[in-house]
């Protein structure tokens, strides 16, 4: 009798005990990775406490500037255009386990649906690095146009696409084949890219024609150039805007997303670079290259609700929070 009822005791106890680990699980918030280009770090954020809880530091001279954050959060990839290689980060630690070289350097990254492959844009040999994550090593090789800068893996995982800024283009490649398949003209410049929330659109933001080009996945045609401020570097979308990074007005211009017009601005730090939406769909975080720190707009007030210092030069390109499985 005491061992059954022992082990009805223990068996009630690990009941309790996942049931608590389960709703822990699903109450814990995302962490954001800044990447801190002067100061050689990674600025970890708690996105719930909004405070940095956490600063990797990585080896002198390698002038961390893009970043790719997994679906589930376990895998981070950090491109260092100053050492010409990647970090891969640990998600759960997180823990730096390791680093591979990719070429001449870059600031574009982006991570495989998932998570096991990472793409880095190699500015000067035209091409992008496909890293095996696990093996972490470069397997093989893509070659695309002039300065790869923005990469983005599609919604479904089948394609990647890239801004080609000195070509004022951008491409789509298929995964299967790691062969340029589509090629469209957008505004001059390219360089931070992002597809739309339900995967239809993909949106381009060109530093030197000051303009954000909305393209339609079906047919990989340009459908509209939309004026924004001053040197925009990329985009995110929320609450069914996208708002776009000016790195020389200090603001995120917000555009509607059905109408494609412009329809606010919102100041920010200044020399606002990488933008990313939060998994909640209600907030935006901007990091800001020489203000050292991050903005956090609510994206349906539009106002900055949060400020978080964050490391020397944050820059951020890239997608720097888990989004979660679709």
């Amino acid at each position: 009798m005491g061992c059954n009822k022992h082990s009805a005791l223990s068996k009630g106890a690990v009941a309790l005990a996942a049931a608590f680990l389960a709703s822990t699980a699903a109450l814990a918030e995302p962490f954001a990775y800044i990447t801190n280009q002067k100061g050689n770090s990674v600025s970890v954020i708690d996105t719930a406490k909004g405070v940095v809880v956490n600063t990797l530091a990585l080896p002198p001279g390698s002038e961390p500037a893009g970043v790719a954050v997994s679906q589930d959060g376990a895998t981070v990839v950090i491109a260092n255009p100053g050492s010409k290689d990647v970090t891969i980060i640990d998600g759960h630690g997180p823990t730096i386990i390791g680093k591979v070289p990719v070429g001449t350097g870059g600031v574009g990254v982006a991570l495989s649906t998932d998570g096991h492959t990472a793409f880095a844009a190699d500015f000067y040999d035209r091409n992008i690095a496909v890293v095996d994550i696990k093996a972490q090593s470069v397997v093989r090789r893509i070659p695309v146009g002039n300065i790869p800068s923005g990469l983005v893996v599609s919604r479904d995982g089948h394609n990647l696409y890239v801004s080609n800024r000195d070509d004022d283009t951008v491409s789509e490649i298929d995964l299967k084949s790691f062969a340029v398949t589509r090629t469209v003209a957008v505004g001059k410049h390219p360089f931070g890219i992002s597809l739309s929330a339900d995967g239809t659109k993909l949106y381009s933001a060109n530093v030197k024609s000051n303009d954000v080009s909305v393209v339609d996945l079906a047919t990989f045609t340009l459908l509209k150039n939309v004026a924004v401020g001053d040197r925009p570097y990329t985009v995110g979308e929320a609450q069914h805007r996208l708002f776009v990074t000016n790195q020389y007005d200090a603001s995120v211009s917000v555009i509607d997303a059905n109408e494609l017009k412009l329809i606010a601005t919102v100041k920010v730090g200044e020399y606002p670079e990488g933008i990313t939406t939060h998994p909640d769909g209600k907030h935006v975080y901007v990091a800001n290259w020489m203000s050292n720190a991050v903005s956090v707009i609510d994206a349906a007030e539009l106002k900055v609700v949060n400020t978080i210092p964050t490391g020397d030069g944050s820059r951020a390109f890239g997608e720097f929070i888990a989004r979660g499985k679709p």
